[in-house]
């Protein structure tokens, strides 16, 4: 006999298979937040009690967008940019300009608001590359985590090392590299004291994370493989972005930056290289994508946000010929369009119609190696994340198996009141 947990949810309705509209029943747990059961409408008489939501076959319910890669305290520099700026002038103008003025209430009202966007745009979890650190170890890393339990975002939090500051920066440039430079020990005491705060919260998890090699000692970055490798977690590094980091690996390595990585783990400098979630991706050769397949590298695209900053375009059938795992993310709301992963979908089929249509419709759509619990698509031991799909756009959400988007609306806070209305009076003194 199959013990029933004692909350259950069941949601009734539709869902799109390859053969068309299929009425489904999702069984939820609501105590542990996962799919229990999906099967056809009806099916579902092992699962008795419990509350039963049913939506109308003008409805899709889908599973919910994972956004593989963002920067959510950038929703900030939303109005103050220029969509004709390349990537260096637009960190010259947002970053470096703001970033060291950032104070606890700039990074929890900027981080709310990005979360409540991609809330209703159907983003269920993102994930999350954070620097910002301001020399205040973790003061400001715990906003972002707050930021997520107020609006109901499923939180992969990257405590992000970085660990160069270049002496030919410019002021503003350098200044902001300084407020974000951590040694490896005080880095790590400051990663694993947000590990142990975080605990076994199953919608917030803290990984270990790189930026890049142009931000990253080569000592820095074995020791965060090695470090996310022990705990099982996803390593956030941005691999390739601009042609600046294949140049720099070229002349301090001779080699490329895939081959660099290749070459730790033939050294057994590292353990491995399948905890990589490497982002961009623009810059790799052939080789390197080879590489990439050999390690089990995941990639993560960020297609709308590349061809605004005019930082390239990732091979995608490439990518896709080797079986590369891929996922899709935004980075930042304001080196971006929005913060919606199916409208990079649905750029990626503009960009690539040479590539079937169906392949990219299933970017994204795959397990995301969530600790708690893969997520990503609707099937039992999943999370329970879901968007509820009307011809006019998201109609609900639910994470974890609770209902954090009601008809269009945020439940867990008022967007206006609570979030753009306090941003409008701290951002007038910027």
């Amino acid at each position: 006999m199959r013990l029933v947990p004692v909350q259950v949810l069941l949601i009734r309705g539709w869902t799109d298979s390859r053969s068309g509209p299929r009425q489904v029943d999702i069984v939820v747990d609501r105590e542990r937040g996962t799919i229990l059961w999906l099967g056809p409408s009806g099916e579902a008489s092992d699962y008795p009690g419990g509350e039963t939501i049913e939506y109308d076959a003008s409805l899709r319910i889908l599973p919910g967008d994972v956004n593989a890669h963002s920067h959510p305290e950038q929703s900030l520099y939303v109005g103050r940019v220029d969509p004709s700026w390349d990537l260096s002038t637009w960190c010259r103008n947002t970053i470096y300009r703001y970033s060291v003025e950032m104070t606890p209430e700039h990074i929890y009202l900027g981080c709310c608001r990005a979360f409540a966007h991609m809330l209703l745009l159907g983003v269920t979890t993102t994930t999350v590359s954070f620097y910002c650190h301001n020399k205040s170890r973790n003061e400001l890393d715990r906003e972002v985590i707050r930021a997520a339990r107020d609006t109901g975002i499923r939180l992969f939090f990257g405590r992000m090392h970085y660990d160069l500051v270049s002496a030919e920066a410019y002021p503003e440039k350098r200044a902001s590299q300084e407020s974000y430079f951590e040694t490896i020990p005080e880095y790590e005491a400051a990663f694993r004291e947000l590990f142990l705060e975080v605990g076994s919260d199953p919608l917030v998890a803290v990984a270990p994370a790189l930026h890049s090699f142009h931000a990253n000692t080569l000592d820095a970055i074995v020791h965060v493989i090695r470090l996310g490798e022990s705990l099982g977690r996803s390593v956030q590094f941005h691999l390739s972005e601009d042609r600046g980091d294949v140049i720099l690996c070229q002349e301090q390595y001779g080699m490329r930056p895939v081959e660099v990585l290749d070459d730790l783990a033939r050294r057994k400098g590292v353990p491995g290289l399948s905890s990589l979630l490497a982002s961009d991706g623009i810059w790799t050769d052939a080789h390197e994508k080879d590489l990439m397949a050999g390690h089990g590298i995941r990639l993560v695209l960020n297609p709308r946000m590349n061809r605004r900053v005019k930082a390239g375009r990732a091979d995608l059938p490439g990518y896709l010929e080797r079986e590369i795992p891929l996922f899709l993310g935004t980075d930042g709301e304001a080196s971006n369009d929005d913060l919606s992963v199916e409208a990079e979908r649905r750029f990626l089929e503009e960009e690539f119609p040479e590539v079937d249509p169906a392949l990219i419709r299933g970017l994204g759509r795959g397990d995301f190696p969530f600790p708690h619990c893969p997520v990503g698509r609707l099937a039992p031991g999943s999370g329970a994340d879901l968007k509820v799909v009307a011809s006019s756009g998201v109609r609900d959400v639910y994470v974890g198996g609770k209902l954090v988007v009601e008809s269009g609306r945020l439940r867990k806070l008022d967007l206006s009141r609570d979030v753009e209305t306090p941003l409008k009076k701290l951002l007038s003194g910027w």
